[in-house]
């Protein structure tokens, strides 16, 4: 699958979940193994690079790192 089609997918998980929430909640990291199916140091790098195009925002949740829309 090439990255635009992996970062529609990933954008849209994550946006359904800011939604359903009010953006009080994000998405674990193995939310989105499923569809990369990539070893955990290519998917973290993917998701940073991501986080680096402030197209998602990595926040603490309570007990571990979300995946978040970014706050405007």
């Amino acid at each position: 699958m090439e990255n635009e089609e992996l970062e529609r997918q990933i954008l849209e998980i994550v946006t359904k979940k800011h939604d359903e929430t009010g953006g009080n909640n994000g998405n674990g990291f193995g939310d989105f193994d499923h569809i990369l199916k990539m070893s955990i140091e290519d998917r973290n790098s993917f998701i940073k690079r991501l986080v680096d195009e402030k197209k998602i925002a990595i926040r603490m949740g309570p007990n571990a790192r979300m995946i978040m829309l970014p706050k405007n």
